[in-house]
């Protein structure tokens, strides 16, 4: 009987011991699994934080760029290249990281790779819909028949232009559609006009090198046609201290306490007695108005507007009852290939007028008027070219990334803004991040602010 006890009590022994390593392996399983847990909420927690971080200094960026839009003068163009405003700003530190921004935009070359640290602004642009007699196949690699499906796609009727395409080209695709036949929504939607496509309108990148290390010569990274085309761009019809110009051809319109010409004031004053109405402002330069003398006799009076005159007319003066004009051209921003798609305005007068503006003061770029003043254009081309024109813009387009130091997160924001009517209001906001790294960040480069000039000619203050 002993025996037997002893026989059973060592197999009991190790089963027991068993269970008991049995019961530590999972205990520790459980240990290690709850500590891997933890560390996996920590390490998310602490990215988290950190995108948050990098949002908001990318949105300080932001926010910057409004303050510098609503700022700008007419005719200055500091915003398009200030890194001073722009470039590695240290916005906090939280301890373990510095958070900077930098507000960039696309350069002014063809290549994707090159960027400014600035605004871009979409007066520089050609608005797709408000094209007028704009000459599209002006613009590079913009064919008629491109330009025909464009012009088919936003226009009301629904008769194709010899090399367009109307409703019944989109309701016989494969997966078929309705075209706008009117404004844009987004300039996005040029994607759904016959022949549009992702690479003709954003750009296509340069391919990456092969792994085998060709060293052939690789396709070099190109902007698409959206470097020239918008659908924001507007012009409010203000003088520059945001009063609403006068409309000298209401009969109800007070003129402004501006002391006037005398010349001008009797030639206004004969264009309402005559019931004669003008197109534009600029039709005063060099006017001459038939009418008769006291005695009854025919006459010819000038209007007194000269190169002198010729911008006070234009700051105050509008024939227009609206508020607003969309789709004028910044003449001292827009580039040769968007003045050239002017009427009346060939590769020669855009490299011409692009010449000049580069040797006029920002003061001297108020208004358009410099274009006659400086003698780029006689006074029968400003006419015709005046009523397409601006000399200030008030939307803007820009790229900000946040980022921290030594970390290295970062969040790419991409944002419209609108500074018209005194207003500062973001028109979108993208999240482009997963486009990667634009460039290499280091916040070294970190300047002291740059000082601006506001639209009421005080210098403006950072907050």
């Amino acid at each position: 009987m002993g025996e037997s006890e002893t026989t059973h009590a060592v197999p009991r022994r190790a089963f027991i011991l068993v269970g008991v390593l049995v019961l530590v392996m999972l205990l520790s399983m459980v240990v290690v699994s709850l500590l891997f847990r933890f560390k996996a909420a920590d390490t998310a927690a602490s990215a988290s934080v950190g995108t948050e971080q990098a949002w908001a200094a990318a949105m300080s960026g932001v926010e910057e760029a409004l303050r510098v839009a609503a700022d700008a003068l007419p005719g200055a163009t500091d915003w398009q290249q200030n890194p001073g405003a722009f470039r590695d700003r240290l916005v906090f530190e939280d301890g373990a990281d510095r958070w900077f921004f930098t507000v960039f935009s696309p350069g002014d070359g063809e290549s994707l790779d090159e960027i400014r640290f600035g605004l871009t602004d979409e007066a520089s642009k050609l608005n797709v819909n408000a094209l007028g007699d704009a000459n599209l196949e002006k613009l590079p690699r913009i064919t008629p028949t491109l330009a025909a499906a464009l012009h088919d796609f936003t226009d009301e009727d629904s008769t194709p232009l010899p090399e367009g395409a109307e409703q019944d080209y989109y309701s016989g695709l494969q997966s078929p559609y309705t075209i706008r036949n009117g404004p844009l929504a987004s300039l996005d939607e040029l994607l759904l006009v016959r022949g549009f496509t992702p690479a003709l309108l954003h750009g296509n990148a340069a391919p990456r090198a092969t792994a085998t290390g060709d060293d052939a010569e690789q396709q070099r990274a190109v902007r698409g046609l959206s470097q020239f085309l918008t659908i924001a761009s507007y012009d409010p019809d203000t003088a520059s201290d945001g009063t609403y110009r006068v409309n000298f051809n209401s009969p109800d319109a007070v003129f402004p306490e501006t002391e006037l010409p005398p010349a001008l004031t009797n030639f206004l004053a004969a264009l309402r007695a005559n019931d004669v109405t003008l197109s534009h402002a600029a039709d005063l330069l060099e006017a001459k108005l038939p009418v008769k003398d006291g005695k009854g006799l025919e006459i010819e009076i000038t209007s007194g507007v000269g190169k002198l005159e010729l911008a006070t007319v234009l700051e105050l003066f509008t024939t227009s009852a609206e508020l607003q004009t969309a789709g004028l051209i910044n003449v001292n921003t827009a580039s040769i290939a968007v003045l050239a798609t002017l009427p009346g305005v060939d590769d020669a007068l855009a490299e011409s007028i692009v010449s000049a503006r580069r040797s006029i003061s920002p003061e001297r770029r108020t208004t358009i008027a410099w274009l006659y003043a400086e003698g780029v254009v006689d006074a029968a081309k400003f006419k015709a070219l005046a009523p397409l024109l601006t000399a200030r813009s008030f939307q803007f387009t820009i790229q900000v990334i946040g980022y921290g130091l030594p970390s290295g997160r970062y969040r790419v924001l991409e944002a419209g803004i609108d500074v018209a009517a005194g207003a500062r209001r973001v028109t979108y906001l993208r999240d482009v991040t997963r486009r990667g790294l634009p460039f290499p960040i280091s916040g070294e480069t970190e300047a002291a602010p740059s000082k601006s000039a506001n639209r009421n000619g005080k210098e403006a203050r950072r907050g």
